[in-house]
């Protein structure tokens, strides 16, 4: 009866061994995710496609630091003074054009000039002031980073000290 068993379970080994040698292979492939572009393509509505296209090439804004706002406030400081520029000259040619007088020229220049200061005064205040916040700030850090640093004495208690040490 041993023998029965012995050879029927050598027989259902082999059988199992064979189908499983006679089956195929399974490749493994790495499948990656298409871009939304294309599965989104067979939308109904063109506009739907503007949208999602719109909504893919949108880039995150990251939040302006004070150095950023500082170079900011110099660009714009700098873009008052080339548009005060330009208007100045298109003031020019229209006076050397006949197209206004020399006194209303005159006041116009006046008006320009009196404009392009104020601003420019506020974006400079504005500068000046975020300037010296960040330098009190960055001394501020400086303090604190020297007072960790110098002359600092931790107490560590000894073992046999502990309340529960015994």
């Amino acid at each position: 009866m041993k023998f029965r068993q012995i050879v029927l379970a050598i027989l259902v080994l082999a059988t199992m061994w064979h189908t499983a040698a006679a089956q195929p292979k399974k490749m493994k492939r790495q499948v990656e995710a298409p871009p939304p572009e294309r599965v989104l393509a067979g939308t109904d509505s063109p506009q739907s496609n503007t949208v999602v296209s719109d909504l893919v090439a949108v880039k995150p804004e990251v939040p302006l630091g004070p150095e950023d706002v500082l170079k900011s406030y110099e660009i714009a400081m700098s873009l008052v003074a080339e548009r005060t520029s330009t208007d100045f000259l298109a003031i020019v040619q229209a006076q050397q054009a006949n197209q206004i007088t020399r006194a209303q020229a005159e006041y116009l220049v006046q008006q320009e000039y009196q404009t392009a200061m104020m601003q420019y005064q506020v974006l400079s205040a504005l500068h000046d002031v975020l300037k010296h916040d960040i330098d009190e700030a960055n001394q501020e850090a400086r303090r604190s980073l020297k007072a960790a640093n110098s002359n600092t004495v931790f107490i560590v208690p000894l073992p046999s000290s502990y309340p529960g040490g015994k």
